[in-house]
């Protein structure tokens, strides 16, 4: 009887078990595009809120000296290549998050424009990555 009953649990299908006979086996880019979506979510609703108290609260009412004394003093620590490739990476993480939601904006509201024009906009986006750190570096 306990062959018959192991038999019986051998061939019973369970929810946890995956049948690997009709998987596709195909890579895809989602991951890395929502990957940096998440990245560029996490940089914008933590690091721009204090950019913009910065720059246009505390700075007009000289909170933080004149603008010259501030732009004299940042200057010297944006200078750095290193500080300059962060704050570049953090731009483009939140312009990336910016056209992924913009893209999937456009998608829930039934306004269907395409893998191109999202192609288009992931690369116009690296453009002025690239473009930034070309300004800045050399």
């Amino acid at each position: 009887m306990s062959e018959n009953m192991s038999e019986k649990t051998a061939n019973k299908t369970y929810w946890w078990r995956f049948n690997h006979e009709h998987a596709r086996h195909t890579r895809h880019f989602k991951p890395i595009y929502w990957g940096l979506f998440s990245v560029g979510g996490t940089i914008a609703a933590l690091a721009l809120a204090p950019i913009i108290i910065v720059l246009s609260i505390a700075l007009p009412f000289g909170w933080l000296g004149s603008p010259a004394e501030f732009y004299q003093s940042i200057h010297g620590f944006v200078a750095n290549k290193f500080v300059y490739l962060v704050l570049a990476g953090v731009i483009f993480a939140m312009m990336w998050h910016g056209v992924h939601r913009f893209y999937y904006l456009l998608h829930d509201l039934h306004y269907h424009i395409g893998n191109r024009f999202r192609n288009v906009c992931y690369l116009v986006t690296i453009a002025i990555f690239a473009l930034t750190l070309y300004a800045g570096w050399f």
